[in-house]
């Protein structure tokens, strides 16, 4: 009986701390550089751009800057999946301000958007009129 109730209370010891335990929300924050080199097929644009990419939970935000044209329709945009020399198609919408050359957007993550993040296989991919598929792009690689 003494050993039944040791062991009750170990698991329950166990359970507690369990429940206790949270999910890391600590953000990072990575680094993504853009050019027309990255794009599929590359192309000789002289532009250039960047972007903080930083992870929370399930929660991405995007923060960047590109300089040497106007972003056009179709826009700007985070890709998937599709590793680095490979295309896909558009996840989630980046709002883009011309006059102030950047850009940005939050995301929440599903559980294959996720995977396909914690397997670099999204992409930032700036379109212009010179280059209507993609002037500039930069894989996110956590």
């Amino acid at each position: 009986m003494k050993r039944l109730v040791i062991v009750t209370l170990s698991v329950l010891g166990v359970l507690l701390v369990a429940a206790g335990c949270k999910p890391a929300l600590t953000p990072t924050t990575f680094e993504v550089v853009l050019n027309g080199s990255n794009e599929v097929p590359p192309n000789a644009s002289t532009a250039v751009g960047s972007a903080n990419v930083t992870v929370a939970g399930n929660r991405l935000a995007i923060d960047g800057a590109w300089d040497g044209f106007d972003v056009v329709d179709p826009g700007a945009h985070v890709h998937g999946p599709a590793a680095a020399g490979v295309n896909a198609g558009i996840l989630f919408e980046l709002s883009v301000d011309n006059a102030s050359r950047t850009f940005e957007g939050t995301f929440t993550l599903n559980a294959d958007q996720m995977a396909y993040f914690l397997a670099g296989e999204l992409y930032i991919n700036l379109h212009s009129a010179a280059f209507p598929g993609g002037e500039i792009r930069g894989q996110i690689l956590p």
